[in-house]
């Protein structure tokens, strides 16, 4: 299994192999503060770790801290399910996945 160090690697090996199906994907949200300052829809402070596997060949894992990365992983990721097969799953699912 190849790790890859971008969301946009999956993406891109979705497009490319039109027989890529499925993809695991693990997205878990946690704030570092209980005080809203950003804009309606995000939180300062925000946290997104996201994991993701694609058909058990390339593995992705990130967690995300910066305000503008973590919208620019949320639009890969709906750019992601709409050119795949996704499924939601728990970190623990996608790790044990990993480790084989």
């Amino acid at each position: 299994m190849k790790r890859v160090h971008s969301l946009a690697e999956i993406v891109e090996a979705v497009k490319k192999d039109e027989n890529a199906n499925k993809v695991l994907l693990s997205q878990h949200e946690t704030s570092r503060s209980a005080v809203t300052l950003g804009d309606e829809d995000t939180e300062s402070g925000t946290r997104l770790r996201v994991k993701a596997l694609l058909d058990d060949s390339l593995y992705y894992s990130e967690e995300f801290t910066d305000d503008t990365l973590y919208e620019e992983a949320n639009e890969l990721i709906q750019e992601l399910k709409g050119s795949a097969q996704v499924e939601n799953v728990s970190e623990k699912e996608i790790e044990q996945l990993i480790k084989g």
